[in-house]
């Protein structure tokens, strides 16, 4: 039995533009994942858009990137780097098991408008995932969330009759099961 995999994620954000991530990209990253909020074509409201991952991010950060280039109005772009170290052992794939699993829990669990991967199944194992921003013009963790669905934890324990229990730290909590989300979804942030 695998031991349970805790991802703890630094985001650092907003960016206005892809062009401004990457450049941020190039300077300050290597490997890490990308979210993206903002609006699609036809959309009202902000929402939670599409979260990649990367060896190298910055080469996944182009303007004509088949995902971010849909997300047309409002568009920020968070940088997120792993604060955790990998679990020991083969690894069978070429991506690392932290970006991997950061990535899967996010696309299946929120409501990611343009992730298809991960998003049919949750994990093959138990895994938790915290996220923490920090704004990219003063690097200090900023007073509000950057969108109010991203929750501070996402946590699969992976047994049997187990849900995921999805918790922002301002009192909110919501349990998940572990079926495979629809496209028609209300998002998150709209719960009270």
């Amino acid at each position: 039995m695998q031991k349970h995999l805790m991802i703890a994620i630094n985001w650092y954000g907003p960016y206005k533009t892809v062009k401004a991530a990457r450049d941020s990209a190039k300077e300050f990253y290597g490997e890490g994942l990308y979210f993206a909020i903002g609006r699609c074509k036809g959309e009202k409201r902000r929402s939670m858009q599409y979260i990649g991952i990367g060896n190298d991010i910055q080469t996944r950060l182009k303007d004509d990137h088949h995902k971010l280039r849909l997300v047309q109005s409002s568009v920020e772009i968070w940088l997120g780097e792993i604060a955790t170290a990998n679990p020991s052992g083969r690894r069978y794939k070429a991506t690392k098991p932290t970006l991997d699993y950061a990535e899967w829990l996010h696309a299946f669990y929120l409501p990611m408008q343009l992730n298809e991967k991960k998003t049919r199944r949750a994990p093959d194992r138990s895994v938790t995932v915290m996220n923490k921003w920090y704004s990219c013009e003063d690097w200090n963790t900023p007073e509000n969330r950057p969108f109010p669905g991203w929750p501070d934890l996402i946590d699969y324990p992976h047994d049997d009759c187990s849900k995921a229990r999805i918790v922002w730290f301002d009192g909110k909590m919501k349990e998940s099961d572990s079926q495979p989300r629809t496209r028609q979804s209300p998002t998150i942030g709209a719960v009270a």
